[in-house]
């Protein structure tokens, strides 16, 4: 009798653990290597430039700008206190590429005043846009306003988005008091973002719209059969998470001061 309850009790255990949930296993992204290789910059930005798929090798493909502000104790121009570096193209798993899918163009990582935000956003929204520092909001004829850097900050307009499109100040205000530091954000009438970013050096831009489809068919596929297995993207850390330091630097970025114009293709 004493045996059978063993059997039992053993019976029970063994199906409890089986009905346990798999842990979750992270995939490293190229942005995880940005916070580790910049851990002791206070503000900077990283906007999502470009993204492709290699139909030859299979391979789900980002390229990233990165905006470090630096403070630099000399006369010269205000664009010197801006760093920008290009990423070479990084291989992203088809769960990362999937996540961003919707952001080219946009910020998908920054940090202000040593606070990792991992939300996805137009980009400067995250500390330029807004801040009297940099410019001011106009208004128009109709009563709506837009923002505009002073003359001494116009530089700044080309670092993100670029100057031909108009940040709205109604955009901006439901941004703040409904998605900051809560959800991404693409406008409240999807006005940023990969369908409308028009940046015409932009790999992805020249692809045809079939091709575009079966990339988005085909990265669906593949990131549910890895999500199946427990893998997941290291996004879903919370933002507060400490990252340890690492000494493998991030080789590959070309840097340049923002006036040098080397913002790259």
């Amino acid at each position: 009798m004493k045996t059978f309850k063993t059997l039992i009790i053993l019976g029970v255990l063994l199906l409890l653990n089986s009905c346990r949930e798999a842990p979750k296993k992270y995939i490293r992204t190229p942005l995880d290597k940005i916070v580790t290789t910049y851990m002791n910059t206070q503000n900077y930005s990283v906007i999502l430039k470009d993204m492709d798929f290699n139909k030859d090798t299979n391979k789900y493909l980002h390229k990233y700008k990165i905006i470090l502000e630096e403070k630099v104790n000399t006369t010269a121009s205000l664009e010197d206190d801006f760093i920008v570096k290009l990423t070479d193209w990084e291989e992203v798993s088809a769960i990362t590429f999937e996540e961003y899918q919707k952001d080219l163009g946009m910020t998908v990582l920054s940090k202000k005043n040593g606070v990792l935000d991992k939300k996805s956003m137009p980009a400067g929204y995250n500390s330029h846009v807004g801040n009297s520092k940099y410019g001011n909001w106009q208004q128009q004829n109709n009563g709506s306003s837009f923002w505009v850097y002073y003359v001494q900050y116009r530089f700044m307009s080309s670092l993100f988005y670029g100057s031909s499109h108009r940040y709205y100040r109604n955009d901006y205000n439901y941004y703040r008091t409904n998605h900051y530091g809560k959800s991404n954000y693409y406008g409240r009438t999807n006005t940023f973002g990969t369908s409308t970013y028009k940046n015409t050096n932009a790999s992805w831009n020249s692809k045809s719209q079939t091709f575009k489809n079966d990339v988005r068919s085909n990265v669906k596929k593949s990131s549910s059969a890895l999500k199946s297995r427990g893998y997941r993207s290291s996004r879903s850390y919370s933002n507060s998470r400490q990252t340890s330091r690492n000494s493998n630097r991030y080789s590959n970025l070309g840097s340049s001061r923002s006036r040098s114009g080397g913002f790259g293709k």
